[in-house]
């Protein structure tokens, strides 16, 4: 797919980043700088069913073991946003956890979606929207994509039909960025470091501080669990406070892979769509990962379908044909470097429905 831009050679944080960066359609490499109980901890016997549990019933057994659980997404991946509707849908859930944080949401508006979400009230969709369209990656990613408004909606949704003591509340994640006062591109890179530090504290202070639970909803690159160099958010949770997360990554183009993944594929063929596989004593846990093994990376993989059918949820190309938030993008783009080459022209092209593979191919991740 050409998102108007070079790929450089990265490390393998960066190739992370830049895989979420073109899935949203700009070419903005290095936007995010420094995301049954028997089944799931089986070893695997290379069979489905003997080594493989649903999604629900695989996070379930994992908040068994701990208050939080990753799930790290491919971003805009449309099947990821499937199974995390089936996920929270599921009225099991709301009895085991209190807190979903998610990436996709400025923490500057955590009250309007406290109202929206965990209260129920009434908000308009002007005053909505800034939750998602005005976060840190901004305008490398507007999370204009359908899924992530309708997670939010998904969520109302459940709570509506619960007592106010069993409602999931949502923790928006990231850093609380103020547009209107960012001015100079200085500001904007000061900021991009903030971001993990900045979840990893909230996450410590308003679920394991207060004994709950937390499902937490982040890109890929963010809950891998080998990355400690680089600070990820999973890896300063542990350091602060001593708590593992549990993660369940998915199995779509993962950094630190063979160049040609092929064989992974053939051995996800025969299991069915939706399920979670462990690593600890599986086939994929022993799955070569940057010289080692998948084990590294993640506690769990989740299967979502071979790269054929994998499609991807894109934002409506008629959202940026409204002039003032054309103009706000345009201004935020030219606070980027120059070497990132935004292309916002992207955003109003129709795109195709597939989900845009083949990253790993296009960068050595350095391990």
């Amino acid at each position: 797919m050409d998102v108007g831009r070079t790929v450089p050679r990265l490390n393998r944080r960066g190739f992370l980043t830049a895989s979420a960066a073109a899935a949203a359609g700009l070419g903005a490499a290095g936007l995010a700088a420094p995301g049954a109980a028997a089944a799931i901890a089986a070893p695997g016997h290379g069979s489905p069913g003997k080594s493989s549990s649903s999604i629900t019933d695989a996070v379930l057994v994992a908040f068994q073991r701990g208050p939080l659980v990753a799930l790290g997404e491919a971003h805009i991946l449309q099947e990821h946003h499937d199974a995390l509707q089936t996920l929270i849908s599921d009225p099991r859930l709301p009895g085991v956890v209190n807190d979903i944080v998610v990436e996709f949401g400025n923490a500057m508006y955590q009250d309007t979606i406290d109202k929206f979400v965990l209260d129920g009230e009434p908000v308009n969709d002007a005053d909505l929207r800034p939750v998602y369209r005005n976060t840190t990656q901004s305008p490398g990613g507007t999370w204009d994509n359908p899924v992530y408004e309708q997670f939010f909606r998904r969520v109302r949704a459940v709570n509506w039909t619960l007592p106010p003591s069993q409602r999931v509340r949502v923790l928006l994640g990231d850093y609380p960025i103020d547009w209107s006062k960012i001015t100079t591109a200085q500001q904007l890179a000061a900021i991009q470091p903030k971001r993990d530090p900045y979840v990893a504290a909230l996450v410590e202070r308003q679920v394991l501080a207060k004994g709950r639970r937390a499902l937490i909803c982040y890109g890929i690159g963010h809950v891998v669990l080998d990355d400690a160099a680089s600070g990820d958010l999973v890896v300063l949770i542990e350091q602060k406070t001593g708590v593992h997360t549990y993660v369940i990554c998915d199995l779509v183009d993962l950094p630190g892979l063979p160049p040609d993944p092929t064989s992974l594929y053939a051995k996800l063929a025969s299991y069915p769509r939706g399920v979670v596989i462990p690593a600890a004593g599986t086939w994929l846990g022993k799955y070569p990962y940057c010289g080692g093994s998948m084990s590294r990376l993640l506690d769990a993989g989740l299967y979502l379908g071979q790269p054929a059918e994998l499609t991807a949820s894109w934002p409506n190309p008629a959202i940026y044909l409204d002039p003032a938030y054309w103009a706000e993008l345009h201004r935020r783009k030219d606070l980027w470097p120059k070497s990132l080459k935004i292309n916002l022209n992207f955003y109003r092209q129709q795109q195709p429905p597939r989900f845009p593979l083949g990253m790993a191919q296009q960068v050595s991740p350095d391990c």
